[in-house]
């Protein structure tokens, strides 16, 4: 039941981890190209990480929204002198008319309205306050920074201001249950102290070119959302006017939008504390002017105040956090797509590449001197060379031996003969053996030893040290990157590299295939059953375990020391033994040797499967150890005769190299490369067919 219970619980786990094979102890292959694209990536990420993180501390990022609303009946706002000023200056005709400075004609107040509307669509207006202007100082427009228009400040003192205490209280529409708006009211001066009479007003009145005109310095607000310290432009708009006569009466309605700053400077979304401000703006547009004949002057303006329908709500919203990290992940996204499309389609043909050279050999073309040749031609070319040259020397040497032999015999043979026989048959000998063969000088022969000491030395090294060396890689460079994605054919060995590597990459492909690896499994099983019988089967299924210590020179301890225990002991000795072995690379001359001395042995206790091993080997390389070999012996031919010590087992190679000497030559002579099969897609046996 608990184990139904622990199986069911693992249905449910979400972190599960991929099981994957790893190459060279490693999960990922990864290539120099790929690290300098992630580096690349990296930088500038980590760039555009740092400048978003510096702007959203400063609070320098922002999303700026504006929405144009309109309504009918808008609400209650009020005006002061910290969000408005209104200044106005007439120009008085009569003063010019009757050059008089001291007196005036006009009455300036401003009024506080209120309009009800009735249920039967009556209209009530009641007057709630009044109050007079006042000389402009420049505390009157204190927040207005005058060093961009001079002339402006100078001209404050020609006109009147609202009073700096001033409270104006705007609501509604015209067909809005309540209105309340301001009237500025300008009349003729009447009862009061130095106005003028109705008669020189009645005068004044007659003369059609008499104009009034009233000039305006109105305070705006402009709300600039770019800005950093989220403060209001304060501005002056001094282009409206009105103009008129002492004939009519000019009525204008000014407009103005109550509009809303919402200034959100939280760095996380969860959070809803926000700063709002209110700001009244006013544009040339939002005006509407109609003028009234009068015969009797009393009200020459009246300018009311209205709250306009339209207004603007502006949202500044500081870049979050949360936003910030959504941005660098979707950022990452976006520079991996771009810079994986082409570092991953690297990676996955230099890991084919990779493994290729691990598995493979190639024949890679490359040019010299204007020509092209092939690694593995030249390398099998030089190998005939010296073989070819170790069987001259060896030819050679096998004709001395012989002479020396007979020589010998010749010798043992005619001891019981007289002097004078034995001297006049050695000379008929002698000629005898002169025109049959062609002497050797004492010269040829030291040159001919020396030369046998040197490939007895370094014959192997200097061979297998030109294989190391002349084993080609597949390399991506550059100019071969290039011409494979867009498939260059411009030159011969660019085209043959490329011909290679679509070669290599279906060996690859078909090598890893898990129906290949899972076929040879099957026929290494079947091997197993054929060669061993059931109880050997069951022996062989036992493989132990490896044991990891904490190192390589750790040592099983025993707990009882009164005793000797043989299994501690023993396991200290094999040890190592127990220790997975890793991949030999065959990249040294040492190890080379270490395989010659194996060849010998099996060579010494030949069998069929002895046989097939060597044969294994290839013919280039078992050639090589043929030849070494070979050498070996000539050597140790040379040093007995040197030394004049010819026991019968010499004399018994002597006469097998003679028996052999023409096979091997005609051996070593046959060209190499006849005998060396290129590894094609359909070497390994029957193919596979299987469904997709």
């Amino acid at each position: 039941m608990y184990m139904k219970i622990k199986q069911a619980i693992k249905q449910f786990d979400l972190f599960g981890v991929e099981l994957n094979l790893n190459m060279q102890q490693k999960d990922k292959f990864k290539t120099a190209f790929g690290g300098v694209s992630s580096i690349v990536m990296i930088l500038l990420l980590s760039f555009i990480f740092i400048n978003r993180l510096i702007n959203i501390v400063t609070k320098t990022d922002y999303t700026i929204k504006v929405q144009t609303l309109q309504n009918a009946n808008p609400k209650h706002s009020t005006m002061n002198i910290q969000n408005f000023m209104l200044a106005i200056r007439i120009e008085d005709p009569l003063q010019k008319f009757y050059q008089n400075k001291k007196k005036t004609r006009f009455s300036i107040r401003m009024h506080q309205y209120i309009q009800q509307t009735q249920d039967d669509g009556s209209k009530i207006k009641e007057s709630l306050s009044q109050f007079k202007l006042e000389q402009c100082t420049n505390e009157h427009f204190s927040d207005i920074d005058f060093k961009s228009n001079p002339y402006l400040q100078k001209q404050l003192q020609f006109y009147l201001c609202l009073p700096l205490s001033f409270e104006l209280q705007l609501q509604g529409g015209y067909n809005s249950e309540t209105l309340l708006y301001p009237k500025l009211l300008i009349q003729m001066c009447r009862n009061e102290e130095n106005c003028y009479s109705d008669k020189e007003i009645e005068e004044a009145q007659l003369n059609e070119n008499t104009t009034i005109t009233l000039s305006s310095l109105i305070k705006s607000s402009l709300f600039l959302s770019n800005s950093t310290d989220n403060n209001l432009y304060q501005y002056i708009n001094s282009d409206f006017y009105l103009s008129s006569n002492l004939q009519q009466s000019l009525y204008a309605d000014l407009f103005f939008q109550n509009n809303k700053a919402q200034i959100d400077e939280n760095l996380f979304s969860l959070m809803t504390d926000s700063k709002e401000m209110e700001y009244w703006s006013f544009s040339l547009n939002d005006n509407r002017q109609f003028n009234k004949q009068i015969v009797k002057t009393s009200s020459l303006f009246e300018i009311n105040l209205r709250i306009s329908q339209q207004h603007q709500i502006t949202t500044k919203t500081a870049y979050r956090l949360d936003q910030f990290i959504s941005y660098i992940g979707g950022i990452l996204k976006f520079f991996t797509a771009i810079f994986g499309l082409f570092a991953i389609k690297y990676n996955l043909l230099s890991m084919r590449i990779s493994l290729a050279n691990i598995l493979y050999d190639f024949n890679v073309p490359y040019q010299n001197d204007g020509k092209l040749y092939f690694s593995y031609d030249r390398l099998l070319n030089f190998i005939q060379y010296k073989i070819n040259r170790v069987d001259e020397l060896l030819a050679k040497l096998k004709t001395y031996t012989f002479q020396v032999v007979k020589l010998s015999h010749i010798t043992r043979m005619w001891s019981s003969i007289s002097s004078n026989q034995k001297l006049q048959k050695q000379e008929q000998l002698l000629e005898q053996d002169e025109v049959a063969e062609q002497k050797i000088t004492q010269d040829d022969i030291h040159q001919y030893t020396q030369k046998l000491i040197e490939y007895k030395e370094n014959f192997i090294y200097d061979l297998v040290q030109k294989i190391l060396d002349t084993k080609k890689q597949l390399r991506l460079d550059l100019k071969f990157y290039v011409s494979l994605v867009f498939s260059c054919s411009c030159f011969k060995k660019i085209w043959m590299k490329r011909q290679l590597l679509i070669q290599c990459d279906q060996m690859i492909k078909k090598d890893l295939d898990i129906i290949t690896i899972l076929s040879k499994i099957q026929q290494i099983d079947k091997l197993k059953q054929t060669l061993l019988d059931q109880n050997q089967v069951s022996v062989f299924n036992y493989t132990p375990k490896p044991v990891v210590f904490i190192g390589k020179n750790y040592q099983i301890v025993t707990e009882d020391q009164s005793r000797p225990n043989n299994l501690i002991t023993q396991t200290n000795k094999q040890k190592r033994d127990r220790m997975i072995n890793k991949r030999i690379r065959f990249n040294t001359s040492k190890k080379f040797l270490k395989i010659y001395d194996s060849y010998l042995k099996l060579k010494e206790n030949s069998n069929e499967v002895n046989y097939r091993l060597t044969q294994m080997l290839g013919p280039t390389l078992e050639l090589i150890f043929k030849k070494y070999h070979e050498i070996q012996i000539a050597f140790q031919l040379k040093e007995d005769l040197i030394n004049k010590q010819l026991s019968e087992e010499l004399k018994q190679k002597i006469s097998e190299q003679t028996i052999l000497d023409s096979n091997q030559r005609i051996d070593s002579k046959i060209e190499i490369h006849k005998y060396i099969k290129p590894k094609m897609i359909h070497d390994d046996g029957e193919e596979i067919c299987y469904d997709v």
